[in-house]
């Protein structure tokens, strides 16, 4: 049973408000995990079934009738999220890397939909979801989100997400109630070269910024510029571009 999940705005900036909570914004694919008729499948936010590419979460011991909402990642060695990673192990069967589902939120227990304030949300899960190598609750703290972006900032993370500690979960909806703030890098830099077979999104843009992050411009430069890559420079620069019809 597939079910669209809430999405979040962005904030500018991060704020202290004890009526919100802090968590941190993982750098992976959005997955929705529902067991129905004792069986679990797996879902993109796009309703992509993805349920035979992570045989790992099949056995996870949770109630019939559940669905759970999180993020799938793949770590580096020193523990932090590896989108490029992520999207090897995404797009072959061959890969090695190990994922993890990274839960957050409970949106139906036991076939009835979880209506739920948010830490109340938070309690239930503790009890449904017991942690293991393969499946872990994402931490949380209240308010404290100057200080936790600082922290973010000095460890090269990508960024946290604010949500009001009352809010109910809203199915298909973006909402204010959740908010994303991101952790921007940047570096002066010039795009000298691209390939065309595979950059058609790039003939389209034109840049409004010189200001274009680092990890794009040192791919560029590199021999081992690949497809997955790419997308993955591409997916981080997106705001930095305007996109321009011809």
């Amino acid at each position: 049973m597939f079910v669209s999940p809430m999405l979040l705005h962005k904030s500018d900036h991060p704020f202290d408000d004890d009526d919100f909570i802090t968590e941190l914004k993982l750098d992976g694919i959005r997955l929705i995990l529902s067991k129905f008729d004792n069986k679990i499948k797996l879902y993109t936010r796009h309703n992509n079934d993805v349920t035979t590419k992570f045989p790992e979460l099949l056995n996870i011991d949770i109630p019939d009738g559940t669905v759970l909402d999180g993020e799938i990642i793949v770590t580096d060695p020193e523990g932090k999220p590896d989108f490029e990673a992520m999207m090897n192990r995404f797009q072959s069967s061959k890969s090695v890397h190990k994922i993890q589902f990274c839960v957050f939120d409970i949106i139906y227990y036991k076939g009835k939909t979880v209506t739920l304030p948010l830490l109340d949300r938070k309690q239930l899960l503790e009890s449904v979801v017991t942690p293991t190598s393969e499946i872990v609750l994402v931490q949380w703290l209240q308010g404290n989100g100057v200080a936790y972006f600082d922290l973010v900032k000095q460890n090269d993370l990508e960024g946290i997400v604010l949500k009001r500690a009352a809010s109910k979960y809203q199915v298909n909806k973006r909402s204010q109630d959740w908010l994303k703030v991101i952790n921007y890098k940047y570096a002066d830099a010039f795009i000298t070269g691209l390939r065309k077979a595979c950059y058609w999104a790039l003939r389209r843009m034109t840049v409004s910024s010189r200001q274009v992050l680092w990890s794009l411009w040192s791919r560029m430069l590199g021999n081992n510029f690949t497809d997955s890559t790419g997308t993955s420079s591409l997916r981080k620069t997106r705001n930095l571009f305007t996109w321009t019809l011809k």
